[in-house]
């Protein structure tokens, strides 16, 4: 696992950091897992980010809705998320329920509208075949596309993930579904700014 400065700042009001560590704790009641991946996405995401250029108060929009991108997971059962990502056809109906359901819990507070929409829309896919809703291209919302790429990658690389493969075979990965299921331009931001270079790739460039 690749771990980069915890940059896990709030918007600047007691309400988003009650909310926040709220659902953290649920989180970490629920699958230590979880609450220790959402914690890593968030770092890679709004590192993403910054080296995208996007404006500082979206940033933090980005990094609030990286760590709470899989509140949703909360209305799943653990019998479903201990299977991941060996599911039945009815346990994937479920499992895919749960970006809808995390957007629902936010959709209503203050200030979180464009948090629950970019949770909503973290496993859509560049070419449309995601979900929930099949959008694509540019009709992702950026944040929700940075979260599906450093989401993904953590899970490949971290002990705590699904998959838990190495770093070499998750970035293989991330540039063959690069236009595909990712954003270029997000998997390369990604790659300049959270992935290390190793000495034989800094020779071949």
């Amino acid at each position: 696992m690749i771990t980069i400065p915890q940059c896990l700042d709030f918007k600047d009001d007691d309400l988003t950091k009650e909310i926040c560590n709220f659902f953290l704790k649920l989180l970490k009641l629920k699958n230590k897992h979880l609450y220790l991946h959402s914690q890593q996405v968030a770092n890679y995401a709004a590192s993403t980010a910054a080296k995208l250029g996007i404006p500082p108060a979206e940033i933090v929009n980005i990094k609030t809705a990286a760590l709470l991108h899989d509140i949703g997971h909360l209305a799943v059962p653990n019998l479903i998320l201990n299977k991941v990502p060996l599911l039945s056809t009815r346990e994937l109906t479920a499992y895919k329920r749960h970006c809808v359901a995390g957007a629902c819990m936010l959709e209503n507070i203050p200030g979180f509208s464009d948090i629950a929409n970019i949770i909503r829309c973290h496993h859509e896919q560049w070419n449309g075949t995601g979900f929930p809703k099949r959008l694509k291209g540019a009709n992702i919302p950026m944040g929700a596309c940075i979260i599906s790429v450093a989401d993904y990658y953590d899970r490949y690389v971290n002990p705590c993930g699904h998959w838990e493969k190495p770093h070499t075979e998750a970035i293989k990965e991330l540039k063959n579904k690069s236009g595909l299921h990712f954003n270029p331009m997000v998997v390369n931001a990604f790659m300049k700014s959270v992935i290390p270079t190793s000495s034989a790739e800094k020779r071949q460039k």
